[in-house]
């Protein structure tokens, strides 16, 4: 159960920034404010009274339904070369969009499929009741038959539902659509180890990953992603809710050589406020925008010129010290691109030493979105994969950080570096959707062949519903709302751009999530049975 009054954490927020959840393009270090002092004495938050899980209608009888996409509600012309089935089918580029309307007669979960096919590939969203609920990714190929894609673990209300979707990347022919009865997500999701990736895993780490593994499924932790060098998202949070989020997720953005001198003061203010955070009982979590080693220093692709195809070897170099690599270097079996990622990596492992020293585990979540096209280390599954080992190896067995909980933001197995290399697989959802994403949640479930990983959201603009999560059984393992103005305005202030405060207020007071003052002592957990 929550307490219901605690002391207010000692935190001092350095800066005001308007960054999004993923820091802007051209970010640069954000102007500093003297940060106001509180007095654990005296400020104490207004804490209310926990709020149950809402109850919905759940039915499970037998439907299905075939919908011909002509018969739709769309702009654009009719095709009836090639097999179809009805009257035709109907091409949609990127933007353009059809509605249908299903006629539901009771209140369960079903999916939602579409008989699709690509020349370009494709990403058409669907949205129900003005609500996102998931995507369909449309593979290129010069085939004109049409597969089935499907959405699946949909809740719906009985009645009439509107069907809308959207083409938001690419081009796709669509035939038609089919809704059926489905279920909630199966339970076996939830069967998973406490056992981490890293060696010799420290008492805390071991602590903090049992306490994951015996929370998930049941309750959702809850976190709040922080503008680099600033508590400013947790603070308004702590005061419109009463309650302080269990997880504060920084970003080790600043602290590689390229770009640390520049902006030393936020950096280093990143990691005290993160250090204070771990030492007042939070849960530390750092992801790692990393802004090329060499060239024009960005981590978005379209900026950045650095190649990671030219740094990547067949060499084994995770072990390699300076005078090893400086002899690689000079026999042509190693580039300076190499060295420079070695370099960055080390740089970063420095840093969170200084967490490792004080029994302060880390939720480690470096290279996200490896599959997308947005970053200098996305385009190639096997160079990602190489990336991804190499700043595992480096981190677990050169610098012996055991203090980690490996997170792998992502959703394609291509990209998904094996099981023995993360702890957890992590989604980002910036839909304005306050939907569960049940589907997604179901279909990675299957993405480790031996035990599932746990899953989290690892970042969303607005605040998925816990209730929801309930009622699919899509309890994902946390959740962190984006930082910047997708929470708070420029004046620090409690922004509801994505996020109403009713919203906010009752997911943070709701018995189903966990906030800051029910987490246990680590050190102490890891020895419980």
């Amino acid at each position: 159960m929550k307490k219901l009054k605690f002391t207010a954490l000692l935190i001092a927020a350095a800066m005001l920034c308007g960054c999004t959840a993923i820091p802007d393009k051209v970010m640069s270090a954000p102007a500093q404010e003297e940060p106001e002092q509180s007095d654990p004495e005296t400020d104490e938050k207004t804490i209310y009274d926990e709020i149950p899980v809402k109850k919905y209608d759940l039915e499970n009888t037998d439907f299905s339904v075939k919908l011909n996409a002509e018969g739709g509600a769309f702009v654009g012309n009719v095709r009836t070369d090639g097999e179809y089935d009805g009257n035709g089918y109907i091409v949609l580029d990127e933007g353009m969009k059809f509605q249908h309307i299903a006629s539901l007669e009771t209140s369960q979960h079903y999916c939602i499929a579409i008989a699709a096919h690509s020349y370009v590939g494709a990403v058409i969203r669907l949205k129900v009741l003005n609500e996102t609920v998931g995507s369909y990714y449309i593979p290129a190929s010069d085939s004109t038959e049409f597969t089935m894609f499907a959405v699946d673990n949909i809740y719906l209300p009985a009645g009439p539902a509107v069907l809308s979707f959207e083409v938001i990347e690419g081009s796709a022919a669509v035939d038609y659509i089919t809704v059926e009865n489905s279920s909630q997500v199966q339970s076996s999701c939830y069967i998973i180890s406490s056992s981490c990736a890293s060696t010799d895993t420290s008492v805390s780490a071991i602590g903090l990953m049992k306490f994951l593994a015996d929370n998930y499924g049941s309750r959702v932790i809850t976190g709040q992603c922080v503008t680099p060098g600033s508590n400013s998202e947790i603070d308004a949070v702590t005061k419109e809710t009463g309650r302080s989020p269990a997880i504060r997720t920084g970003d080790l953005m600043f602290a590689t050589p390229s770009v640390y001198e520049k902006n030393q003061s936020y950096a280093d203010e990143e990691v005290r406020l993160a250090l204070e955070w771990g030492r007042s009982g939070g849960i530390v979590s750092f992801n790692w925008h990393w802004y090329a080693p060499t060239g024009n220093s960005a981590y978005y692709a379209d900026t950045s010129d650095f190649i990671l195809g030219e740094a990547v070897t067949d060499r084994d170099i995770s072990m390699a010290d300076n005078e090893e690599l400086e002899a690689l270097l000079e026999s042509g079996l190693i580039t300076a691109d190499t060295i420079a990622l070695l370099k960055d990596i080390d740089a970063v492992a420095e840093v969170l030493k200084q967490f490792r020293s004080e029994s302060i585990p880390v939720v480690f979540q470096p290279l996200p979105d490896g599959e997308s096209s947005m970053y200098w280390w996305c385009g190639s599954p096997t160079n990602y994969q190489w990336l991804w080992r190499l700043v595992f190896e480096r981190m677990d067995k050169y610098h012996s950080l055991n203090n980690l909980i490996w997170v792998w933001n992502g959703s394609s197995a291509d990209y998904f570096p094996g099981e023995k290399y993360c702890d957890i697989v992590g989604q980002s959802f910036f839909e304005n959707s306050s939907n569960s994403f049940a589907g997604r949640f179901s279909a990675l479930s299957g993405l480790s062949e031996d035990v599932p990983k746990a899953m989290a959201i690892t970042a969303c603009d607005k605040l998925p519903s816990p209730d929801c999560m309930k009622r699919d059984n899509a309890v994902w393992l946390w959740f962190s709302i984006g930082s910047g103005n997708t929470i708070i305005d420029n004046y620090g202030e409690l922004s509801e751009k994505y996020t109403s405060w009713k919203s906010l207020h009752d997911a943070f007071n709701s018995v189903a999530c966990i906030t800051l003052d029910e987490l246990p002592d680590l050190n102490e957990y890891a020895f419980q049975d």
